[in-house]
């Protein structure tokens, strides 16, 4: 997640370079962006039941035309 980044302190002010600062603000967004998700009670509850339908075998995959036809036949 986050890397070791180069700070410097001048005149009470933190100083890093603009590529550190970009990736800090990237993860921030990331970290705030899985929050919303994980608060958000009926996605996960989705989640869980697209989990269910997995593990059921009731998800199929599709790899080719051949298998769209085959869900419609």
């Amino acid at each position: 997640m986050l890397d070791l980044i180069k700070v410097e302190q001048f005149d009470n002010k933190v100083i890093m370079p603009k590529e550190d600062f970009e990736k800090i603000i990237a993860d921030v967004e990331s970290l705030m962006e899985t929050v919303e998700i994980l608060s958000d009670k009926d996605l996960i509850e989705q989640l869980k039941e697209s989990e269910k339908n997995i593990k059921d075998g009731k998800v199929k995959k599709i790899k080719s035309k051949k298998d769209i036809e085959a869900l419609f036949s």
